[in-house]
Formats: structure tokens, C-alpha cells, sequence
């Protein structure tokens, strides 16, 4: 018996030994039973120290759902070595479906990856690296990117700035999804307590069966240009998507910031009425700020304050934040436009209303000094907005909606600016369908969007379980996925499509376009058409076309926007068509007024006679004017534009200035001027290299071959500069 017993022991501490492998001081605990697939903690010594309980027994919560849980405790100098760390645990069994990293985890932030964000674009070079970075951790979820050190922060250790190489995969395709647990450190409560209580609301809600029934979604000031047509219409999407929340009332609520000239207020109650389980902001935002009702609000305000001391109020904020040369221009346009006098702006004046007009001015928004007196009730927040998710900062909106007096699990929100045209809840019909809300987020990512909490939360289901294995195991597996396709579940069908649109069947674009082309449902031509217009071939063009006629108008503005970015001539009729009759679809009209400019203005302004003489259009002639001429200048502009850029004897920052343009305006119809420039090896070196950056953003236009073919060139030829070698392989590797 006692030579079992020591047998055993012996046994015992083998197996501990490798469960727990020291490296340095880092150790791995390890999953303990048969699992299908397997989640990753990561977290620091002194964090690990100060929540060992409740880490240990969210572990345990999560394997109890049968998803086995390894934890990865350490120091880490620096990401490279965490990265490492990580990439080993990754390619060994189960599969890895996702991370979480938890406490003082070192802090990326990227640049020269600028184009796999949504919107951002800043000089690396003129700005500093501080603002012109994007924090990202793509770094650890996306092995297969190539990075590079640059340094790490002398003020702030934790971070670290690295650029993409240019050999480097451009395109972000998660091995495995990830989130953050990073409690702000100026919420006047010790991080660790923060993470503590944290930790015990995930474990008791990952014990209820909660369906998803319950949403608000909420449209700010200025979002999507204030368009009722797109808030509308996205009602339409998300009752086929979350069916559950529109079977009562209670079970969803649409609001908009014209509903209350104090709109935050009415928020407050939403964010804290019981039993919400999915909160949506669309909205602009800052790290510390989600704008509500915008700085200049509605005449309507209240009665005590009246129209003109409210813009007054704004005037002054505004003014406050001005130095120099720009405090006198806003001056004299106030003094000009609304007739105020020299006295409104007296300095001792000011002074006097400083704190009142602060005091008014904060009831507009809603900022973080708001948020620790309320309690969050969404078990899912969704900030579709600008800098609400920088985790690097010390206080962060997500984080505070987070780690605050509530029972939020899980945030997602973005590191820097995002684009208001981007489908924000592409998929978001996963999460009703019970899937993890890592598995969502890792759907569509983009270098600048990030979880903030649980990633492994997911809302009850009677098809969870076995859709969340298929989401682990089978990712882009066409054969797993075209049972869906089938499906009577709109949300299955959608999910089905992006899946086998990872795949390499050459056939792929026709089928999609048939779906684009029958299904009554939005997500699922929606789905579909994104898809599609990522192909470059002409049914993707064909998809355009039809798109600018959608019932569905956030596919018409997708659409819109499109269109520019392939410059194909067939799609200017349908364009055109838009702009003169499209007045209640603002975001629309917009998108198509700029895709216009990247045509041959002739061919436009044609188009513009034709279909306004064939209307019944009261003032044609004025309407044929106004916009012939619109369409005239901008091409005048950028002929000014180009022939800078041509031009050697320009001044360096015209020229710069004018290449840099053309990342957000792929003008097609200037292609060939610009290859010449590009493969001029007389011309300035930093120009042939900001070109070569540029003609990387042109990865859709019909002169995408001879862009690529150019770009080949110059990368082979012996006499361009490595510099210009490195910039023109980044953008082959964009253009593939």
C-alpha cells in the first residue's frame, strides 16, 4: 500500500512538473481534462498574486463549459518575448481559440500598418510617434505579421512602438481571438480591487442562460451625418438578426440624440435598466468623452437657458480652446457671421464664466468623472466611435463602463479614429446565436479594434455549443459551413457566407452575386456584397452597380463608396442618379458626391445633362450648372494636384502633400502620369517612396495590373534606393 502510495505521489509531481513549465519566471498551468479546444490567459506575477482566486476559478467556470483553460503567469520585458511564449502554447493541441490578457501586459503600438485601419492616417514622420501609433494587439493575435522594435516609451515602460515590416503580411487575419482585462488606474480604486470584483460578476453571469432579447442602440450627434434613413433602416437589419429582442416593447429601444437637447440623462436610465444585454453607441468619441448631443445644440433647449445663451456657452468653450492666430480667425468669423461684439470676448469676461459654462457644457456629453456613479446594466457594450477603447490610457470609456459599479461583461471599442462607413455589426447576429463574443470580434477585425473584458461570454442558445466548436475548430472550412448556407436562420446563412468567402473557389464570385442578387434579407445581401466587392472582378462591378439601387441603404452607401475605389466607367450613370434624386439617404449622396471626382469630369458632367433634362426636375438649368461646375473645379484641382507631383521645381511639401492625397482619393484617370513619376529614378527619393506608399491604397482600381506591374519594377530595378525596394514590397504585398 505505502509503495502505491509513494508511486502515486511520484506520479503526481511528474505530472505537475509538466503542467508547469518555468522559463525564466514564467510558468504554465495548464488545462486539466479532455477538451475540444482551449482559452489562454495571460497575466502578470503581481496581478495573478493579488486575483489568484478569482482567476482560478474563472478557469474553472470556463472549463465546467467545456473549453479548457491554460494560464500563461510571467514577467515580460518586453512583447517579442511574451509573443514567443504565446505562439508556443498556440501550435501545440487542442486548437487555441482565444486569449485574454489580463493586468500589466506590455502595450504595442504600431505603425507603418496604417492601411489595415479603417480610417486612421497620420504623417509618421511630421507627427510624433505618441499620436501618429496605433495601440494594437494584432501583435499577439496575428502570429503570422512580421514586426519590428523601434523603442520602447521612456515615459510610459509598458509600451512598446514597433512598425509592420514591409515583407510582412498586410492583411490581418487573427490565428485565434483576444481581449483585454486592464481596469483604468484613475478610477480612485486599486486596479487589483477593480479586477477582483470583475472577475466575480464574468464567473456569475457564465452561470445563468441568458438569451440575448433585451437591446438599445443609440445614434450621437453628427454620427453618419445625422441620416434617418440609415438609423432607420438599421431597425430593419437588426430584427433579422436578433429576432428574440422584438417578440415586446421592452425588448429593444431605438434612440437618437434629437429625442433630448440633454441626452446623456436619458442614457444614464437606459444604461442602468435592468435585463439589457446588448447596448450599441453609434457616436464620435474620444478616449475619455462618447459625444452625446454635439457643442452646438438644437434652438429647442431648455426654456430657463434659451437658444441664444446656449450658443453662446458653445461660442465661448469653443473660443477657449483656441491659441493665437486661430483664436483670432474664430473670432472674427463670430464677430462677422452672428454679429457679436469685441466685449463678448473680453478676457475678464471669459474668466467670470468659465466654471458655469464647464458646468453647461458637460451635461452635452458624457465623460468619465460620469460613469463611476452609474451602474451598467449591458451585459455587451458596442462603442462604434473613435478612441473609446485606448486601453494604453490610464482612464478609457470601455473601461470604465467595464470594470465599474455594474454587470457589463465585455466592451469592444477602438484604439483610434474609425471610419463611420464601415458595417459595425457585420455578424453581430453570432451573438444571438450564442457565440462567444471573441468569436465575433475576430470576424472582422481591423488593427484598431479590441475587446475590452471577457472575450469568451456568450448569450444562451440551444445552438451554442455546437456552433461555437464549429467556430474553434472549422474557421473557413467551406465543406463545414455550407450546411448553413441552407439554413432557414438568416444568421447562420450570413455567418456561412463569410466563412466559405475564405476559401479559393474560383466559382465563389458568381455564387455570391446570385445571393446579392435573391435574398429578401438584409444582412444577408449585405454579407454577400461585402464579400463580393473585395473580388476585383466583374462581378464584383456588377454587385456595385445593383448595390446604388438597394433597398437596403447602408449597402447603397457601401456601394457609393466603392465605386471609387474600382473607377469604372459604367458605374457613373448610377452614380450620377444618386446625387440629383437620393436627398433623403444624406450618407449616400455624400459617398457618391466624392466617388464622382475619381471620373473623367467630361464623362460626368454628360451624365448630369442627360438625366436631368430626362426629369422632371423644376430648375434644370441651375441644377445642370451647379453641379457641372462642382465637378469641373475638383478636376482642375487635381490637375494642379498631378501636375505638382510632375512638376521637380515644386515646392517638397506641395508635392508631398498632393501624393499624400491620393490614399484617401484614388484617382484613377491619373494613373499613368503617376507611374511615370514613380519610375523616374532622377526624381526626389522621398517623393518615389510616399508614391509607391499611395499606389498601395489602389488595390481595387482597374489599373490595378499596371500599378503592380510598375511597382515590380522599380522593387527590381538596381538603382532605386532600399528605402523605395522596401516601400514598393509593401505594396505588391497590398496589392496581392
Amino acid at each position: 500500500m505505502m509503495n502505491k502510495k509513494i508511486i502515486k505521489g511520484a506520479l503526481f509531481i511528474i505530472a505537475m512538473i509538466l503542467c508547469i513549465n518555468v522559463s525564466a519566471k514564467n510558468k504554465v498551468i495548464a488545462s486539466r481534462g479532455d477538451f475540444a479546444s482551449r482559452f489562454l490567459i495571460v497575466v502578470d506575477n503581481d496581478t495573478y498574486n493579488a486575483s489568484k482566486h478569482e482567476i482560478t476559478e474563472y478557469k474553472k467556470v470556463l472549463e465546467n463549459e467545456g473549453l479548457g483553460v491554460n494560464i500563461l503567469i510571467g514577467k515580460w520585458s518586453n512583447p517579442d518575448v511574451l509573443r514567443s511564449e504565446i505562439r508556443e502554447l498556440y501550435m501545440k493541441k487542442p486548437v487555441m481559440e482565444g486569449a485574454v490578457f489580463v493586468g500589466n501586459i506590455p502595450v504595442v503600438r504600431v505603425q507603418n500598418f496604417q492601411h489595415s485601419t479603417t480610417a486612421f492616417k497620420m504623417d509618421e514622420e511630421k507627427f510624433p510617434i505618441e499620436e501618429a501609433s496605433v495601440t494594437s494587439d494584432r501583435f499577439y493575435d496575428d502570429l503570422d505579421l512580421e514586426f519590428e522594435l523601434i523603442k520602447q516609451d521612456e515615459n510610459a515602460p509598458h509600451i512598446f512602438y514597433y512598425k509592420i515590416k514591409e515583407s510582412s503580411p498586410q492583411v490581418i487575419s487573427s490565428d485565434f481571438y483576444s481581449a483585454r482585462m486592464l481596469p483604468p488606474t484613475d478610477m480612485e480604486v486599486d486596479p487589483n480591487i477593480l479586477l477582483k470584483r470583475y472577475l466575480q460578476k464574468v464567473i456569475a453571469a457564465h452561470k445563468e442562460r441568458n438569451p440575448l432579447d433585451r437591446l438599445v442602440i443609440f445614434n450621437g450627434h453628427g454620427y453618419n451625418s445625422d441620416c434617418l434613413t440609415a438609423w432607420q433602416n438599421e431597425q430593419f437589419a437588426i430584427k433579422e438578426q436578433i429576432p428574440l429582442a422584438f417578440k415586446s416593447s421592452k425588448g429593444n429601444g431605438f434612440y437618437n440624440f434629437r429625442q433630448d437637447p440633454f441626452m446623456k440623462f436619458r442614457l444614464f436610465e437606459k444604461m442602468q435598466q435592468s435585463g439589457t444585454d446588448l447596448f450599441i453607441f453609434h457616436e464620435h468619441g474620444a478616449f475619455d468623452t462618447q459625444y452625446i448631443n454635439g457643442e452646438y445644440p438644437a434652438p429647442n433647449e431648455l426654456e430657463k437657458s434659451g437658444p441664444l445663451n446656449v450658443m453662446s456657452i458653445s461660442l465661448r468653450n469653443t473660443y477657449r480652446r483656441y491659441k493665437g492666430e486661430r483664436a483670432e480667425r474664430f473670432k472674427a468669423d463670430v464677430i462677422k457671421e452672428y454679429g457679436f461684439t469685441e466685449e463678448f470676448f473680453n478676457k475678464e469676461r471669459l474668466d467670470s464664466l468659465r466654471v458655469s459654462d464647464s458646468l453647461f457644457a458637460a451635461s452635452f456629453n458624457i465623460v468619465l468623472n460620469d460613469l463611476p456613479k452609474i451602474k451598467m446594466q449591458p451585459k455587451i457594450s458596442i462603442f462604434d466611435a473613435c478612441y473609446n477603447g485606448s486601453f494604453h490610457q490610464p482612464g478609457y470609456i470601455a473601461g470604465y463602463h467595464v470594470f465599474g459599479n455594474g454587470n457589463t461583461i465585455v466592451a469592444q471599442g477602438n484604439t483610434v479614429n474609425v471610419l463611420q462607413d464601415k458595417w459595425s455589426l457585420e455578424l453581430v447576429g453570432m451573438l444571438a446565436e450564442g457565440a462567444r463574443a471573441g468569436f465575433w470580434q475576430k470576424e472582422f477585425q481591423y488593427l484598431e479594434s479590441h475587446m475590452i473584458g471577457d472575450p469568451t461570454y456568450y448569450f444562451y442558445s440551444e445552438g451554442a455549443k455546437e456552433l461555437n466548436h464549429r467556430l474553434a475548430k472549422y474557421p473557413g472550412d467551406t465543406a463545414k459551413w455550407r450546411d448553413y448556407l441552407n439554413s432557414d436562420n438568416i444568421n447562420r446563412q450570413v455567418l456561412a457566407i463569410k466563412q466559405i468567402s475564405k476559401s479559393d473557389d474560383k466559382n465563389l464570385s458568381a455564387e455570391l452575386l446570385t445571393i446579392f442578387k435573391e435574398s429578401r434579407h438584409y444582412s444577408v445581401r449585405m454579407e454577400a456584397f461585402k464579400r463580393l466587392i473585395e473580388t476585383r472582378d466583374n462581378n464584383a462591378i456588377e454587385a456595385v452597380r445593383l448595390g446604388l439601387d438597394d433597398s437596403y441603404e447602408l449597402i447603397r452607401r457601401f456601394a457609393a463608396r466603392y465605386a471609387a475605389y474600382y473607377g469604372d466607367d459604367l458605374l457613373i450613370a448610377p452614380l450620377v442618379h444618386t446625387i440629383l434624386f437620393s436627398n433623403e439617404s444624406q450618407r449616400v449622396q455624400y459617398a457618391a458626391q466624392s466617388s464622382l471626382q475619381m471620373f473623367e469630369a467630361p464623362n460626368v458632367v454628360n451624365e448630369i445633362m442627360r438625366q436631368v433634362n430626362a426629369s422632371n426636375i423644376t430648375d434644370k438649368e441651375s441644377t445642370i450648372k451647379s453641379f457641372s461646375q462642382y465637378y469641373i473645379r475638383q478636376e482642375s484641382s487635381q490637375e494642379r494636384a498631378l501636375k505638382s507631383i510632375k512638376d521637380k521645381k515644386e515646392k517638397f511639401e506641395t508635392r508631398m502633400s498632393a501624393v499624400r492625397g491620393l490614399r484617401n482619393y484614388n484617382n484613377h484617370k491619373q494613373v499613368s502620369s503617376l507611374l511615370q513619376v514613380l519610375k523616374d529614378n532622377s526624381d526626389d527619393n522621398k517623393i518615389r517612396v510616399a508614391l509607391a506608399e499611395a499606389l498601395g491604397w489602389f488595390k481595387l482600381s482597374i489599373h490595378r495590373d499596371a500599378i503592380y506591374e510598375a511597382l515590380q519594377t522599380v522593387n527590381r530595378d538596381s538603382s532605386s534606393s532600399e528605402q523605395l525596394k522596401l516601400e514598393t514590397l509593401q505594396s505588391l504585398e497590398r496589392l496581392k
